[in-house]
């Protein structure tokens, strides 16, 4: 055979195995990638909850507002619930410039991030070692765990699925450094870590675990296996990513790398310390946090194998009992002692072992942060070391025996199938607060978050006498927690108990008097017992604490419009609209305070705007139309006010007003008595003709129609209601109209003149 023809036979087998491992590659990614999504598509229809996401988005007007220049400001200098990380922020603002406050699609950014993560991790394990299926089944174990749930259908958790798809693009960067080393590939490195530690500190182990990679399987630090030792199936050892270095130069290597790290865990250590959110030692010594550290770690290792009772909140108990840290003490250190025995025969299980335990010490509880004992959230990479250690070990240990690989497969697709059913059925629980709570009450004990997020999340729905025993029962459970007692002020302000609302307010206060929503709330009684002072004084108490919370700006600005105080009142109410551009009743209050302050365009304006952000808000509508009034603009006020009557046919402001211009404007084109006659008599016969503006329009009505005798009488029955209220200028008005009637003049009035 010639050498021309040689060149056209069929590929030998060496040169078919790398077409075929990457069409198995794309067969293996692409089932990864569409049995998450269909496991994850539900949350495209569940809602935000009433835990943290109001924090991180819907009651944060930095966020809502979308990407501004002021909130890309805030998002990279303020600290959001405790923590430092600029970026999560700006993409929870990216989200609501796009989508506002549905929150489907804010569910969805998650979902997306989490198939990325699980290509990614596919991806890097397979660059890595060449096992399509083991990467395949750790990829599908973390796509698919019920642990990773919280992650990724908790719209809060933005943080842990981003910070995870910057960790998997920096160890990408990594292994590509590691195979042609230069600082143009170190430096991506850099700069992707970078991006992670932005979007949550927790990633800080990361320059631990690319030292572990190093180890195995970069093998830059080689540990040999031990003579006539061979992989499952007679496979060659994976040979080295680069040429073995000493451990000294491999941390050397990553100094740059640790310097960001403590950099990162300085900030977040001082904005936890700053927000109050770190537990002192006498609240929790440092003995209770080491012996909760390890039943933790113990207890994610049970979860991971038998994944039940999770919850979303898990009570810190103490004490704990001797034998369950005991217990958990030893099992750890067997473990340990194990995985130190095989390191060297099976290299995987240290990086394995070492990444889990590692990769968990921000957040184990040594340095306690919050109220809870563990998230399941916290697992969301630290497991993919003990997955790892699964994938490798227990093949090898199956190929001693004959028909140890087919069984390894049949357990290997089970485990995944339990997983896929048990995800579904845990992300049902996911759907609204109420659901997740509930379940949460159900498979923990004293758990006194969820019953007062299910007494809020009743409260909020109106259901308030359901709401009561929730949060009374998560008073009684935790007396100290300042929550409860706000929620329980609303109830008792709903019902008009202002007295007991107060004294739980005054409670809230007592136990956290950095908490802006009380002062607002406490404010809002002592407006309303007509302490306009000190209502004043606690709005302005929590605008100090947050300046960005619009509802104390606004009703700060309530309060001093009916002091007086209009030009300060316009300030507040400019700032409520700053913090919430997209809130249309906010606008309508700045509006109708700039109408007061005869700044009748200004107000026009804002009228506009709240009827672009909300059409259907009447108030908005009618406000506008009464603007146009006061600046003389009669022909659009009469559209406008048809508009609200074709919305609500029985809006009587709207139909006395209405009522009014129809028969009282000097356009002839405009005028219409009969119709004003209509309006003004339905407004009367409403009020049981008890209201001396709709008597007065009547009067006016009358006589546009020539019906004089009828006008007098309504003018005189308006006349004696607004001297009895004490309405001196209507009260000079109605004598000078009754005048006319008598007369026989109907009144003509150009828009913007009536002033009573």
């Amino acid at each position: 055979m010639s050498k021309r023809a040689a060149a056209s036979v069929r590929p030998s087998s060496a040169e078919a195995t790398p077409r075929r491992l990457h069409t198995t590659n794309l067969w293996l990614g692409l089932g990864l990638l569409l049995l998450t999504a269909a496991v994850y598509a539900p949350v495209r229809n569940y809602a935000f909850l009433n835990y943290d996401d109001e924090e991180y988005v819907t009651d944060n007007a930095h966020v809502t507002a979308g990407l501004t220049r002021d909130g890309f400001v805030w998002a990279w200098t303020g600290v959001h619930q405790a923590t430092w990380h600029p970026l999560t922020t700006l993409t929870h603002m990216l989200d609501c410039q796009l989508f506002g406050l549905s929150a489907g699609p804010h569910h969805l950014g998650n979902v997306i991030l989490h198939l990325l993560n699980t290509l990614l991790l596919f991806g890097l394990l397979m660059r890595m070692t060449a096992q399509p299926w083991r990467s395949a089944w750790v990829a599908a174990l973390f796509a698919l765990h019920p642990l990773h749930v919280e992650s990724v259908a908790w719209i809060s958790e933005r943080k842990d699925v981003l910070s995870t798809f910057f960790w998997m693009l920096t160890v990408w960067a990594y292994v590509s450094y590691v195979r042609r080393p230069a600082w143009r590939a170190y430096r991506a490195v850099v700069v992707l870590y970078i991006a992670a530690l932005l979007s949550k500190p927790m990633v800080v182990t990361l320059p631990f675990v690319l030292l572990l990679l190093d180890v195995w399987p970069l093998r830059r630090l080689s540990w040999e296996p031990t003579p006539g030792h061979r992989n499952p199936a007679g496979r060659k050892p994976v040979q080295s990513s680069g040429p073995a270095k000493p451990l000294a130069a491999l941390l050397v290597e990553k100094l740059p790398l640790l310097l960001l790290a403590l950099t990162v865990s300085v900030i977040t250590y001082l904005a936890q310390r700053s927000a109050g959110a770190l537990a002192s030692l006498a609240a929790a010594p440092f003995s209770l946090r080491a012996a909760n550290a390890l039943v933790a770690y113990a207890s994610y290792l049970l979860m991971m194998l038998w994944p039940s009772g999770l919850a979303v909140f898990y009570p810190f108990h103490a004490p704990l009992p001797a034998a369950e840290i005991l217990g958990a003490a030893a099992g750890l250190a067997g473990a340990s002692a194990a995985v130190l025995w095989g390191a060297r025969r099976h290299p995987y299980l240290l990086t394995g072992w070492l990444w889990y335990l590692g990769m968990l010490v921000p957040v184990i509880g040594l340095v306690h942060q919050g109220d809870q004992a563990m998230a399941d959230r916290f697992t969301y990479l630290p497991l993919v070391g003990i997955f790892i250690m699964a994938a490798w070990g227990i093949p090898e240990f199956l190929g001693r025996w004959r028909h140890g690989e087919i069984a390894g497969s049949i357990a290997a697709v089970a485990v995944l199938l339990a997983c896929t059913v048990v995800t579904s059925r845990q992300l049902r629980f996911w759907r609204d607060s109420l659901s997740l709570f509930e379940h949460a009450i159900a498979v923990t004990s004293d758990n006194y978050v969820g019953q007062f997020i299910i007494g809020s999340a009743l409260q909020e729905q109106g259901r308030r006498d359901e709401a009561f025993p929730h949060l009374a029962e998560s008073l009684r459970l935790q007396p100290n927690y300042d929550k409860p007692n706000y929620d329980i002020g609303l109830i008792y302000a709903a019902r008009g108990d202002l007295g007991a609302a107060k004294e739980h307010y005054l409670q809230a206060l007592r136990l956290n008097p950095s908490y802006a929503k009380v002062h607002v709330g406490l404010g809002l009684v002592l407006a309303a017992q007509g302490d306009n002072n000190d209502a004043v004084a606690h709005y302005r108490d929590a605008i100090r604490i947050k300046p960005d919370l619009a509802a104390a700006h606004n009703n700060l600005a309530i309060t001093l419009e009916n002091m007086g105080k209009v030009d300060e009142a316009i300030q507040q109410y400019a700032e409520g609209v700053r913090l919430e551009p997209k809130r249309a009743e906010a606008r309508c209050n700045l509006a109708a305070a700039l109408m007061s302050a005869n700044r009748v365009p200004e107000a026009i304006e804002q009228f506009r705007t709240a009827l672009q952000l909300a059409p259907q808000l009447v108030e908005a509508r009618f406000g506008l139309a009464t603007a146009y009034v006061q600046n003389g603009q009669t022909r659009e006020a009469i559209l406008e006010l048809d508009d609200v009557l074709r919305e609500r046919p029985d809006f009587t402001p709207a139909q006395i007003t209405l009522a009014w211009l129809l028969a009282t404007t000097p356009d002839a084109h405009l005028r219409d008595g009969a119709r004003a006659l209509q309006l003004a008599a339905a407004a009367a016969t409403r009020t049981k003709q008890g209201d001396a503006d709709a008597l007065n329009c009547l009067a006016a009505a009358y006589a546009e129609v020539g019906r004089f005798p009828e006008a007098m009488d309504a003018a005189t029955q308006a006349l004696t209601l607004a001297h009895a209220a004490g309405r001196t200028a209507l009260e000079q008005s109605m004598n000078e109209r009754l005048a006319l009637y008598r007369a026989g003049q109907p009144l003509r009035e150009s828009a913007g003149e009536r002033h009573e």
